[in-house]
């Protein structure tokens, strides 16, 4: 059984041992301590806790109301009896005054149980108080999270994912980067115009459960407003962060349903990462940002932030009359120069050159017309300047990628085209760019090779003959034995026939 611990500051003995016996006498549940001089009472309120003080007026040269002052920030919450001999009104007014709870005269306070009747309503009516506020403190933070959730998913709001940042209370790690995913559903309009506001409301709840599926400890998840989702949480890099949002939006295609012939609901979504686990304004407006540009360039897509800088850049560029179409991506590959690795430079620069000699052989070969021939030639060149827009860590990697991270990679031949009709560049070249990655037994065809299925086939065979990170390069024979062995299945068939019959010397010099 727990026991009542009562603090006794008396410097009298004799009045001791009768207040002492007037709080225990048939009652051993309760155990009082006692001090005779301000020092050690001071010295015990600090060290131990009790529930209730009594302290006599007069404790030496000290007085009650000077000891309760003492007592400012000790024992918070406990009763403060004071009892004294004296009959005078002041002792009493001062005593409760100054933060005493009860004032019993010592002529009662030694009779009977008048004390300890005392002391127990005291401690009753501190009980309840301290009840009284933890409720009030529950309702208080139940109103809070109120305020910050959103009714409708149960993800925090606008606001309170911005008061979650800006807390004192939130861990912080100045080594830790953060990612920001700003999320809007594809065409949500026209859910609600179709079929109403209410299955409105459930494709939201459905997308913010999605949302929480992807979650792990320590992640910030808001409905932003609308039909806009953002996501705080902690990666380590661009490419991880934007393998998780992808993985997050095809999740969304496929368990948010809508009936036919609205199809599957389908989400744009904006990656930035900044190295702050904390991250401002500044980072969700980019990762706005990326969102809007995805939306604009097909939707149902995950862009970064570092696409929309060079997309804006080539927008600047524009479609200027005096140069030429590879002038404008010659130019925009220098202005991002300062910015890009080793890998992309030699992707977008040398590897890129190669290609376009080779393509420009084959193009002889199959006697392409010389307006297609100059479409091969753009489009040859720079089949890799959307690799701009993928990190340099994931394009140096010196092993195989997963499927995760090929995906991302593979998201360059889409955003090579926008650049290119970015610069106001031949669509013709653009979509070449846009489908060079595409295999042949897809969709074969006995019609003549198109231009995308030119510069897939160069670029598989330069790269198989130049070093990369992940793999040896072959000398040419054994590449363009591995060449014929993916004829008719990734290649074109006359793409590859082409090339065999190249000869060996215009291969080398290529």
């Amino acid at each position: 059984m727990f026991k009542t611990r009562i603090l006794l500051a008396e410097d009298n003995p004799d009045h001791q041992h009768l207040l002492q016996l007037s709080l225990t006498k048939g009652r051993p549940f309760v155990e009082v301590k006692i001090v005779s001089n301000r020092c050690e009472l001071l010295e015990i309120a600090r060290t131990e806790r009790f529930d209730c003080l009594v302290l006599d007026f007069n404790l030496g040269v000290h007085t009650a109301p000077e000891l309760l002052a003492n007592l400012t920030g000790l024992q918070e919450g406990v009763p403060r009896i004071v009892v004294s001999s004296s009959e005078e009104q002041r002792v009493v007014i001062d005593s409760i005054r100054r933060g005493g709870s009860d004032f019993v005269h010592k002529d009662d306070a030694v009779r009977g149980c008048v004390l300890w009747n005392r002391v127990e309503s005291a401690m009753a009516e501190a009980l309840a108080r301290r009840t009284e506020r933890r409720v009030m403190n529950r309702r208080m933070r139940a109103l809070a999270r109120r305020v910050h959730i959103d009714p409708l998913t149960g993800l925090l709001n606008r606001a309170g994912i911005e008061a979650a940042l800006s807390s004192d209370g939130r861990h912080s790690d100045r080594r830790a980067q953060s990612s920001v995913v700003f999320i809007d559903l594809d065409h949500f309009k026209r859910v609600n115009d179709t079929l109403g506001h209410c299955a409105g409301d459930q494709v939201l709840c459905r997308t913010a459960d999605v949302i929480k599926g992807h979650l792990r400890g320590g992640d910030l998840a808001a409905r932003w407003g609308g039909e806009e989702f953002v996501v705080i949480r902690q990666s380590e890099t661009l490419t991880e962060a934007w393998i998780w949002a992808d993985n997050l939006r095809r999740s969304i295609e496929s368990q948010v349903n809508l009936p036919h012939p609205l199809g599957p609901q389908t989400a744009s979504i904006g990656v930035e990462v900044t190295t702050s686990d904390r991250p401002g304004a500044s980072a969700i407006n980019r990762a706005d940002h990326a969102m809007y540009f995805a939306k604009e360039t097909g939707r149902n897509r995950v862009c970064t932030w570092p696409m929309v800088h060079a997309a804006n850049m080539a927008y600047e560029i524009g479609a200027d009359p005096s140069t030429t179409s590879q002038q404008r991506l010659s130019l925009l590959l220098q202005r991002l120069r300062c910015g890009l690795g080793v890998t992309q430079l030699e992707h977008t620069g040398p590897h890129g050159e190669r290609v376009r000699n080779l393509a420009n052989l084959v193009a002889r070969r199959l006697n392409l017309p010389e307006s297609q021939t100059e479409h091969l030639q753009l489009a040859a060149e720079f089949h890799d300047i959307g690799k701009i827009g993928v990190p340099e860590p994931l394009l140096a990697l010196p092993r195989l990628l997963s499927e995760d991270e090929r995906r991302f990679i593979n998201e360059h031949a889409r955003f090579g085209a926008e650049l290119l009709r970015a610069v106001d560049a031949p669509d013709a070249a653009a979509q070449t760019v846009h489908n060079h990655h595409h295999r042949f037994d897809e969709a074969p065809t006995t019609a003549a090779p198109d231009l995308a299925s030119v510069v897939a086939a160069c670029d598989a065979l330069v790269s198989m003959i130049s070093l990369r990170a992940y793999t040896k390069s072959r000398d040419l024979p054994q590449a363009l034995c591995e060449l014929r062995a993916e004829r008719g299945r990734q290649f074109h068939p006359g793409v590859v026939d082409a090339i065999h019959a190249l000869e060996p010397g215009q291969l080398a010099a290529a």
